[in-house]
């Protein structure tokens, strides 16, 4: 790393929290009396205003390109605050919920950079999702909720409802985007690398290509460190034999107390679309300058039992939570993450692991994880049944959407039986 990028590196860490009070905002953002927590607040739902061109509108809505950024702008709104018009770079995401702006798509946001080389209230990015894997739409809330109160680094969430052009959208979760700048705020170390786990697991060969090409992309660090080494190193230490220098030196290239929580909380909300569960997917994996890795989770709309094979309303999908293999929704009996089943495999980091559960099932009861769903569910209703109650065609998915809240809701207290059981059968006190 040249001394340059390694002063930059280091003064964007060293600026971001000055930015998100507005000591560094620019013109536009010292005028703004929005800030983080308006954006953030479970208590509350922000009005987000896209204003898009013509030229935007169409790219948008065809197939080939709706993936690709288009120029914009956009407002956002919290009670009597308003953050001014900001201008941005937009475009769609999803896989398998991947729909057109006509539709009801999810978005990606890049807010234009200021003097500091960050964004809007010190975001360089936003993303906003559509909730439509999510009958409840509480999920992604109560998910990174219980991540960040085990001291997990994940996303803040907040509720937000968005206009297009005027067009009502209707309900969307904004979460915070694991990028640089959200890195900056999390850990004080530098990071180096961010890399995309999408279906990836730390298979030998898995480190090839560049930050665009291979089963790990590169969303930051490139252009500094155009390489995989760090990547490739931990690769090779999961291919240790020796399961006692394996744990030990766990720590050397992973947090490993963060990694068994996030295992942990993964499990317990039922995450078999994240990094331990069976399709391996979902996370993001941070490097600093050491090549030391923190595992950030991602995509959690799938979580808290929500069956989505079944046609039956408020149907359960039960992952279970120490098994080196496991059912998805739609595939049987397959293998779950490489790190996860090896830790389970060894006695200390499976007593770990389970220790870290019962932590897990204790801190869902102390932050009243389940009032916090009812009181979500209040806060959300009126935008609900705005957008769905209108017609007699929608009208139906609103006893749906309760119905999952309740399921959701009722999740939490089975889940902590079931920690309660296992930990008895594998003599945790």
């Amino acid at each position: 790393m040249s001394k340059v990028a390694l002063i930059r590196r280091i003064a964007i860490g060293l600026l971001a929290p000055l930015t998100l009070v507005g000591l560094f905002a620019g013109s536009a953002e010292a005028a703004s009396p929005l800030t983080l927590t308006d954006i953030y607040n479970p208590a509350k739902i922000t009005r987000i205003d896209f204003n898009l061109p013509a030229s935007s509108v169409t790219s948008l809505n065809t197939k080939e390109t709706l993936e690709t950024y288009v120029p914009g702008s956009v407002t956002l709104t919290s009670g009597t605050k308003t953050s001014g018009a900001q201008e941005i770079q937009v475009r769609l995401k999803g896989s398998t919920s991947l729909q057109k702006l006509d539709w009801t798509p999810s978005f990606k946001i890049k807010f234009k950079k200021g003097p500091t080389g960050l964004g809007y209230l010190g975001l360089r990015r936003m993303t906003l999702n559509a909730m439509t894997q999510d009958d409840s739409k509480l999920h992604e809330f109560g998910a990174y909720t219980l991540f960040n109160a085990m001291g997990v680094q994940a996303s803040k969430t907040g509720w937000a409802r968005v206009y297009v052009n005027g067009i009502d959208k209707g309900l969307y979760i904004n979460i915070e985007t694991p990028d640089e700048t959200f890195m900056s705020r999390k850990f004080r170390d530098i990071t180096q690398h961010i890399y995309e786990g999408a279906g990836s697991d730390f298979w030998m060969g898995a480190d090839y290509g560049d930050n665009k090409t291979g089963p790990f992309l590169v969303d930051y660090g490139w252009k500094v460190t155009p390489n995989k080494y760090d990547l490739n190193n931990l690769i090779a230490y999961t291919y240790l034999y020796d399961p006692a220098t394996w744990y030990s030196g766990l720590n050397t290239v992973t947090d490993r107390t963060s990694l068994i929580k996030f295992f942990a909380v993964e499990n317990f909300v039922g995450h078999w679309d994240g990094y331990s569960g069976p399709d391996k997917n979902n996370y993001f994996i941070r490097s600093n300058t050491q090549g030391k890795f923190t595992f950030i989770p991602w995509g959690t709309d799938q979580t808290f039992g929500e069956n989505r094979w079944s046609q039956q309303v408020g149907d359960t999908f039960d992952m279970p939570m120490l098994s080196a293999k496991s059912d998805q929704p739609w595939v049987q009996n397959l293998d779950r993450g490489k790190l996860y089943v090896q830790c389970i495999n060894y006695k200390p980091c499976k007593t770990a692991y389970l220790q870290a559960l019962k932590a897990v099932s204790a801190k869902a009861a102390s932050i009243g994880l389940t009032t916090k769903f009812s009181n979500a569910a209040k806060v959300i209703a009126p935008v609900l049944q705005s957008q769905y109650g209108q017609n007699l065609s929608t009208m139906k998915y609103l006893d749906d959407i309760r119905t999952e809240q309740n399921r959701t809701i009722w999740y939490v207290g089975n889940r902590r039986t079931q920690v309660a059981d296992l930990l008895k059968q594998n003599g945790i006190k």
